[in-house]
């Protein structure tokens, strides 16, 4: 098994080295904390001010707001003006290209773990057809 990339590796990965960009740390340094992912859902569910989602979830406003800040950042929530009160909402888009990355990264683990079963029956079927001594 060679580390060096086929092209339908290489064109079917193109979209992994995204996974290292300095953009990806602040998406999953925002997913990593279990508040965020808290008012991802709730905003997934309906898209709402920190006031409301702070009453929602039980939790202050002030840490509501630090952590609606933290996932407008990371590009996961895009807060728009409404009246007198910030509206934040998912960005479906960028939830997506995550999803897209970490099944890019998937499928290329389902390819090393078929070749590696590919190998072990190849083995298995050798030893088999070698005559006992």
């Amino acid at each position: 098994m060679s580390d060096a990339p086929t092209d339908s590796r290489a064109a079917e990965g193109e979209g992994l080295s995204d996974l290292l960009a300095p953009e990806a740390d602040g998406v999953f340094a925002a997913l990593a904390d279990r508040t965020r992912r808290r008012i991802l859902v709730r905003l997934a569910d309906r898209p709402d001010d920190a006031g409301a989602v702070a009453a929602d979830l039980g939790i202050s406003r002030q840490a509501v707001a630090k952590h609606l800040r933290i996932l407008v950042d990371s590009g996961l929530v895009i807060a728009s003006p409404q009246q007198r009160r910030q509206v934040h909402a998912v960005r479906p888009d960028r939830i997506r290209e995550i999803s897209d990355l970490l099944g890019a990264v998937s499928r290329g683990w389902d390819r090393r773990l078929a070749l590696v079963k590919e190998h072990a029956e190849h083995a298995e079927h050798a030893e088999r057809a070698e005559p006992a001594e």
